[in-house]
């Protein structure tokens, strides 16, 4: 696993010495969608994927509290600044803020400070197709050519399934740019006319495009605005009170977070252009560690979706690397780290912020939430604070060993 982290890692730093002249303009072209036409911002996390131990030894004693908060206390004096959230057994055991969500105006992040969770946003898109088809509203296998007029040849047998497990063949990502105002008919036509990159079915391409297909399919069936039907649908039967998509209303009560990427502000997520089609569906959900806790039990809850939904939810359907040990399932990662001991999660980020998400099937059901608004970037180099932190410390609860720190600690 520490092999494939590194390959990425070194993709990562060349690709960075690409866009860096870009990133570095992104503030400005925040404030003038028109001109914002880099890739997606939700890609750079996805280099952080693998940062789990392989040998993690399982400790079945709940980790001592005050170890724990030790621990999290040395992160935020060594710079640490989001919120994090520990659960075992269904009840939270740590909940804390670190840092400020507005430097400029020393606003306190807290457990109620609301982040930009990027691809993190995946895993309610794959939920909202399982809820629809429990429901009867449609089939995991049916296809482009069932929802769309006018699909290409080679793209008309492209199933939901493969869309979820990222199997499509379709190109990660074919828009103008996050922030680029574009409608939903925009960008179906420009994911259903891109090349496609490989045969679908026939191996794992991670897709924002296809989760972009996926989002306009929901409001195709279900008759509603992908953002009202999550919110419906989703967040409200889960109690998930501070979550929801740019500029919506409900901001103005709460603290959103400004996002930092080396020390630059780039604004508070709720003010951000949006959401618009070359986000929705990949990215773009706001939300708290504590409305992710919230969210983590409805699944294991079965509140929302039932078994039989949920169970496809977290099944590895496809390998994601020839020499790793990471399967997608629908919208989350599942990655055996011990033959007792699966972990399912998923991570996210975008220019400014970052997201994860762990829930293990240890013998305390120990789920880690961490959020953060600050990304540290260079050519040999970068420190997504969220993720980079999130993986250590599940490695360290599960070994109830505290001994082990993110690399930005010194």
């Amino acid at each position: 696993m520490i092999q494939r982290y590194l390959i990425h890692l070194i993709k990562f730093s060349l690709f960075l010495g690409i866009v860096i002249v870009v990133v570095g303009c992104s503030q400005a072209a925040d404030e003038n969608p028109g001109d914002l036409t880099e890739p997606s911002a939700e890609e750079p996390a996805e280099v952080n994927e693998v940062i789990v131990e392989e040998n993690v030894q399982i400790e079945e004693d709940n980790p001592p509290e005050s170890s724990l908060e030790s621990y999290l206390d040395q992160l935020g004096e060594a710079g640490f600044s989001g919120s994090v959230l520990v659960a075992q057994n269904g009840e939270i055991v740590a909940e804390k803020g670190y840092g400020l969500a507005d430097i400029a105006n020393e606003v306190p992040i807290t457990p109620e400070t609301v982040f930009d969770t990027g691809s993190l946003s995946k895993q309610f898109t794959a939920a909202a197709v399982l809820l629809l088809a429990q429901q009867g509203q449609l089939q995991i296998e049916d296809t482009l050519a069932d929802y769309f007029d006018d699909v290409p040849e080679e793209k008309k047998n492209i199933t939901l399934h493969q869309l979820l497990t990222h199997s499509s063949g379709l190109p990660g990502y074919v828009y103008a740019g996050d922030f680029v105002e574009t409608d939903r008919q925009e960008a179906e036509s420009l994911a259903l006319e891109a090349d496609l990159e490989n045969q679908p079915g026939s191996e794992y391409l991670y897709s924002d495009t296809g989760y972009g297909l996926l989002a306009a399919i929901v409001e195709k069936v279900s008759g509603q605005s992908f953002q009202s039907f999550l919110q419906e649908n989703l967040f409200e039967p889960a109690g998930m009170t501070h979550s929801g998509f740019y500029n919506d209303p409900k901001w103005g009560d709460l603290t959103v977070a400004n996002g930092y990427n080396n020390d630059e502000d780039f604004g508070s997520a709720a003010a951000r252009p949006g959401p618009y089609w070359g986000l929705l569906g990949f990215g773009g959900v706001l939300t708290t560690t504590g409305d992710l806790f919230l969210w983590g039990q409805a699944l294991k809850e079965n509140l929302i979706l039932n078994e039989a939904s949920t169970t496809q939810l977290f099944t590895p359907h496809i390998k994601e690397f020839e020499d790793g040990e990471s399967y997608y399932g629908y919208g989350w990662v599942v990655e055996a780290l011990t033959d007792e001991v699966t972990a399912i999660w998923h991570d996210g980020g975008t220019d400014s912020q970052n997201a994860i998400m762990l829930m293990y099937d240890d013998p305390q059901e120990t789920m880690v939430i961490v959020l953060s608004n600050k990304i540290e970037e260079s050519l040999l180099d970068e420190t997504f604070y969220a993720i980079d932190t999130g993986f250590i410390l599940g490695d360290n609860i599960l070994a109830a060993d505290f001994s082990t720190f993110p690399h930005y600690v010194p």
